[in-house]
């Protein structure tokens, strides 16, 4: 299983995410009836991440790592406005953003990819903790994730999640970093091989884009290779 956790970033949402050369638009129902924009970058592939947002950006945030896999080769990807962002239904409601995160993954199994994982950024992080544990993923890695936020708790998920997890953070991002530790302790992740703290302040999906970026986006390939294997 992966995950990917990451707190808080730049934009807001607002209307529908531009469509990437090599992407399709498609819509996901919840299971509380909401309709949620989402981009599906297949590469024909039986595996695919499910790529989620931090606050207050949306599925743009992760348009350029989901090209790069579908380039690759290694993974399809997919991701998706959280309720209330871009074209998606609202209201925005953090707490319940859990159910968007199954949803997709709902979404995926429809569409036979046989691995699926999740990579969150931010409040994305850890919703993808938060579902982990009481779905079949092949992994998880999160970055800049928050141990809790606005009603999501990772911290009291995290010691379940039995699928491979990854957990990323800025030194400087003090929060983040700090919520990252919690989650070493409580889970037990070895130090760097599945925990991976950064120089900078760089927080969520800015991770793969600042002074780091190159080293952060190969290390994030990497371990996604690592699920497939595993």
């Amino acid at each position: 299983m992966l995950a990917l956790l990451t707190a808080c970033g730049r934009g807001d949402g607002g209307g529908a995410a531009p469509v990437a050369d090599g992407a399709t638009v498609e819509v996901v129902e919840t299971a509380d009836g909401l309709r949620l924009d989402v981009r599906l970058f297949d590469a024909g592939a039986e595996r695919l991440v499910v790529l989620l947002h931090m606050f207050p950006a949306d599925q743009q945030s992760w348009a350029g790592l989901a090209s790069e896999l579908q380039a690759s080769g290694l993974a399809s990807a997919l991701t998706l406005d959280f309720r209330g962002y871009g074209a998606s239904d609202g209201p925005k409601d953090v707490g319940k953003i859990d159910r968007d995160v199954r949803a997709a993954l709902a979404f995926a199994r429809e569409r036979g990819y046989e691995q699926v994982a999740l990579a969150g950024a931010s409040m994305g992080g850890t919703a993808a903790i938060v579902v982990a544990p009481e779905e079949r993923v092949a992994g998880v890695i999160a970055l800049s994730a928050p141990a809790e936020f606005r009603g999501l708790d990772a911290l009291a998920a995290v010691g379940a999640v039995d699928a491979p997890l990854v957990v990323f953070a800025a030194r400087g991002d003090s929060a983040a970093a700090h919520s990252f530790g919690r989650f070493v302790a409580a889970a037990g992740l070895p130090e760097p091989d599945r925990a991976r703290l950064w120089e900078g302040r760089d927080h969520g999906t800015d991770l793969l884009e600042g002074p780091h970026g190159a080293e952060v986006r190969a290390e994030l390939l990497r371990q996604l290779s690592r699920f497939w294997s595993e």
